[in-house]
């Protein structure tokens, strides 16, 4: 999937759980949706239905959706015919109020899920039919590898047996030759994609497999798309196209077959995995290595950081202070300004599309994403202004969806890129002191608009211009609102023009290379300004002589500068249409012109609850193994409708220890405000009962009992800078209805227990973590939880429990302290009932009622190793806590009940990406007089994505 989520990992793990259990296989996937996120409830959805696919969209898209629709046809042909399928009819669902640009294609049920608004980075080609060639792609593999296991009852099998059998670098990589193979541009014909891995070659750094796979905390790593696009490409360009239509279908034939793809490889081309990649690497250094020249640049940037670091978007104002956006994994992005060899802080950002911002004399502007609070899948792009006098920050904006601000020279106003929902874009003005919002001039339709410039005299505005006819850069003049193309239309990637005088300073590619060239206005004449071999990228100049820009290391983008009256400029003529840099087998570039345009559809209304019962998967956990605790054997027969609104849910379940068996249906209903779970189940349950005169000896009894549950949930989730808030109320009820005792004459026995009421309040704030971090830098986070019994009769009591989760820094960057204070108070039913945190060591000593705990503990990183154990696992991180917990404070002196240390890593198994395993140990000493040994050891192993 083109920017995979991590939600998708975690889905086709629990997936394999469940292939594994029941095809008692031993390997390596959230089974539902691949996200727990939806649109917003005010979203009127259409549909344009086909025989070959059905196309959900929002009513605001209404007017792009036919073109869309119009090349779905063809595209489904180009991702499919190599493969010798003819694709299923598939629904294709455009998320247009998410301006986050991703998309994945699934089973269970099955989908392809566009977020499709165009965002601000420049790129070789149109963002959405390059997604959807990408996505129709991965519904070509499904269906060719396990195509005839399907619904009603076994997609989530059919996920299973893809993710278990084809690696991600292979799928991903397969389908980027095919994103490039079938459009004007794509990833394979990118120089500034494949940079990292080239700049890591140049530098030496020839990293393992496993590395350049699954990545590293420490080091810049080219990711499993790139690496796995150069084992597809060197798979194309030695054995033809044909030999991965074979390696699927010798994988087919042989679904229960160990280490599957490995095998099916082999046998097509002699290689494993391993080999494959080690010629792959070989041949694609061939392709650059002789011209590799030794480079003279001054470097500005700091040198001397622990870790990689990025200085992006290097500009200076009249000041003649250097100011940077620096991104590495050990801090938060952050504006900075450079000085002797440092870098000094100025304020941290939030979540950015893409790192990004623009200065005068007196302020900053730049983008951040917003979210709606309820409903992840409603997203905006508002712009930021920073005073860099009274260092006072506020917002231009609220809820746009506004992109790459430039300020004028006289901070009257803004221009930002608007992308409307039917993905038009136009150059609008926000005036600095009303906040007014004018259009200057709104692009054809076809017309992508990007990282515009400003005049230094304010008057016009240079920027890129992305179309079906290819990409250039355009001059907009200000006053009369016309605009003019400046180059003719290709497939170069162009970036970050400027103005330097009357010339325009860009990026573009020549010889698979990126650098920064001059376009004369004059005479239209272009000249190269750097030549470095591997990349140099958003260049700036305040007086039009001096040019800061990025120039890509090993280690970072760093900060070159120049004086461009020191360059002698020779004309060049830059690459109209550059070729794909590793696959031999595409000479062409793939023309555009004679797909199918605008074609007349009959547009409906869609109703989500169309698909309420939208049954796809037998699975064999209640919960899709998101907790292994207390796991008993059963099979559930799954439905969810297409946007993520609905879940049905019937099922079967065994208790082994008690030897019952349980029956139940649930129904989520999650599209408004509140979301809804009602539930249902009968099961069996064992009790006890006192017998004998003094009430000394028990005997168990049997009964069943009916169970009907509410839960209502709010969840807000906000964005705000550096900063994250979560917050929610949650409510539940349930009715319990005895029968089927197995006793006659228990007294006390209640045959019903009718609607005890449960709230919970919860309210987070935290900051924002870098990769390092192991916990918040910052962080408050509040729960209260109040249960009662108000409605059975001769049932009293009730609880009140206050949970709350502080963060501080560590003495150390990426250190942190938490603590950890709860309170509960509780009589009548609820009086022996425990719902606090407790104690390290808790189960080896007889502790007295626990009112309040107290748990400190303090974290800190140990070593990034990146050591590959074989094909087995794959090690990233090492780290390490200690910890002091007490309990009832009151009552204790406050000497700790127990203390300790503990050791974890991170990892990955088996060269899966996802999900991120943690093992960990830990000692506590138990501070106890009733432990029977002080020292216990404990042991976790978990996941996460």
């Amino acid at each position: 999937m083109f920017l995979r989520q991590k939600s998708l990992y975690k889905y086709i793990f629990i997936s394999i759980l469940i292939c594994i259990i029941l095809t008692i296989y031993t390997q390596q996937v959230k089974a539902q949706l691949f996200d727990s996120d939806q649109a917003s409830s005010k979203t009127k959805w259409r549909q344009i239905n086909e025989a070959r696919f059905q196309l959900i969209f929002p009513q605001e898209f209404e007017k792009a959706a036919p073109l869309l629709a119009s090349q779905i046809n063809s595209m489904l042909d180009n991702a499919s015919k190599d493969l010798g399928i003819n694709p299923r009819k598939i629904s294709i669902i455009v998320q247009e109020n998410h301006i986050e640009q991703n998309g994945f294609a699934q089973l269970a049920p099955r989908k392809v899920e566009l977020f499709s608004t165009p965002g601000p980075a420049s790129d070789n080609t149109k963002w959405l039919p390059n997604l959807v060639q990408h996505e129709l792609r991965h519904v070509a593999q499904f269906d060719k590898l396990t195509g005839k296991i399907k619904g009603p009852f076994f997609e989530q099998l059919a996920l299973a047996l893809y993710g278990l059998h084809l690696p991600a670098w292979y799928f991903e990589g397969d389908a980027v030759s095919i994103e490039t193979q079938f459009s004007n541009g794509g990833r394979g014909r990118s120089s500034a994609w494949m940079v990292p891995l080239k700049a890591n070659m140049v530098a030496g750094k020839n990293y393992s497999f496993d590395k350049n796979i699954l990545g590293s905390f420490k080091d810049i790593t080219p990711s499993y798309y790139l690496t796995g696009y150069l084992m597809n490409s060197y798979l194309s360009n030695n054995f033809g196209y044909p030999v991965k239509e074979k390696i699927m279908d010798n994988m087919r034939k042989n679904l229960l077959r160990p280490f599957n793809f490995n095998v099916a490889l082999k046998k097509e081309t002699d290689m494993n995995s391993q080999a494959l990649y080690k010629q792959s690497m070989k041949a694609y250094k061939g392709t650059w290595e002789m011209h590799i020249k030794p480079e003279q640049e001054d470097i500005i940037s700091p040198k001397n950081d622990r870790y990689f670091s990025h200085y992006y978007l290097p500009q200076t104002n009249g000041s003649g202070e250097i100011f940077t956006l620096v991104e590495s994994p050990d801090q938060v992005s952050h504006l900075a300004k450079i000085e002797q060899n440092s870098s000094k802080k100025l304020f941290k950002l939030g979540y950015q599309l893409r790192p990004y911002f623009h200065l005068n004399d007196n302020h900053i502007v730049w983008d951040e994403i917003r979210r709606d609070a309820r409903f992840g899948k409603q997203t905006y792009n508002i712009i930021r202004i920073y005073d860099i006098k009274t260092k006072k920050t506020k917002d231009l904006s609220k809820n746009s969806r506004f992109y790459s601000p430039v300020i004028d020279s006289n901070s009257e106003n803004v221009y930002v890129v608007h992308v409307d929902q039917t993905n038009v874009s136009s150059l609008v003005k926000i005036n600095l002191e009303t906040l007014d919002v004018q259009e200057v001039v709104q692009m054809p339709a076809d017309f992508q608009l990007l990282q515009p410039a400003l005049h230094p005299k304010n008057n016009k505005i240079v920027a890129i211009v992305l179309s079906q006819k290819g990409n250039n850069l355009i001059e907009i003049d200000l006053e009369s609102k016309s605009w003019e193309p400046l180059f003719a239309w290709s497939n170069q990637e162009f970036e970050r023009p400027i103005y330097a005088g009357e010339s325009v300073i860009f990026k573009a590619q020549k010889d698979q290379k990126d650098n920064i060239f001059r376009l004369d206005l004059g005479n239209g004449s272009v000249s190269q300004v750097t030549f470095s071999s591997l990349g140099n990228y958003s260049p700036s100049s305040y007086d039009g002589n001096t040019l800061y820009y990025n120039s890509y290391k090993f280690n970072g983008q760093k900060v070159g500068k120049l004086r461009l009256d020191s360059v002698k400029f020779h004309p060049v003529k830059i690459d109209e249409n550059n070729p794909a840099i590793m696959d031999r087998q595409l000479n062409a570039i793939y023309s555009l012109e004679n797909q199918p345009q605008n074609q007349d559809y009959q547009i409906k209304k869609y109703n989500p609850l169309s698909h309420l019962f939208n049954f796809h998967s037998l699975s064999i956990s209640a919960n899709n193994f998101e907790s292994f605790d207390n796991y008993r054997p059963g099979i559930f027969w799954i439905a969810n409708d297409l946007l993520n609104t609905s879940q049905v849910k019937l099922g079967y379940e065994y208790d082994l220890e008690r030897e019952k068996s349980s029956y139940s249906a649930e129904v989520t209903y999650q599209k408004y405000y509140p979301k809804f779970t009602v539930s249902y189940e009968n099961r069996g349950l064992i009790g006890q009962a006192k017998v004998g005169n003094n009430g000394t000896q028990t005997i168990n009894f049997d009964y069943r009992e009916h169970v009907y549950m509410l839960d209502m949930q709010i969840p807000m989730v906000k964005y705000r800078g550096n900063v994250i808030y979560s917050y929610g109320l949650n409510f539940g009820t349930s009715y319990q209805k005895r029968y089927d005792l197995s006793m006659d004459n228990l007294r006390n026995f209640r045959y019903e227990i009718a609607f005890p009421l449960n709230y919970q309040v919860y309210l987070n704030r935290n900051w924002r973590r870098s990769q390092m971090d192991l916990i918040p830098k910052w962080g408050q986070n509040i729960n209260i939880i109040y249960r009662h019994v108000p409605f059975t009769s001769g049932m009293t009591g009730n609880i009140w429990v206050l949970k709350s989760n502080f963060y501080f820094p560590g003495f150390f960057r990426n250190h942190g302290f938490q603590a950890r204070l709860s309170y509960q108070n509780g009589y009548g039913q609820f009086a022996n009932s425990n719902e606090l945190p407790m104690v390290g060591g808790w189960a080896h000593f007889k502790s007295e009622k626990v009112d309040n705990t107290l748990l400190l503990n303090y974290r800190f990183p140990i070593a990034y190793p990146d050591w590959s154990i074989g094909p087995l696992g794959y090690i990233k991180r090492f780290h390490g806590y200690l910890f002091t917990d007490y309990q009832n404070l009151e009552d204790s002196g406050f000497s700790p009940a127990s203390y300790g240390v503990g050791l974890s890593m991170d990892f990955n198994l088996m060269r899966y990406k996802l999900p991120d395993f943690g093992l960990g140990g830990k000692l506590s000493y138990i501070n106890h007089p009733s432990a029977r040994g002080k020292v216990v050891p404990s042991f976790s192993f978990s996941y996460s994505y």
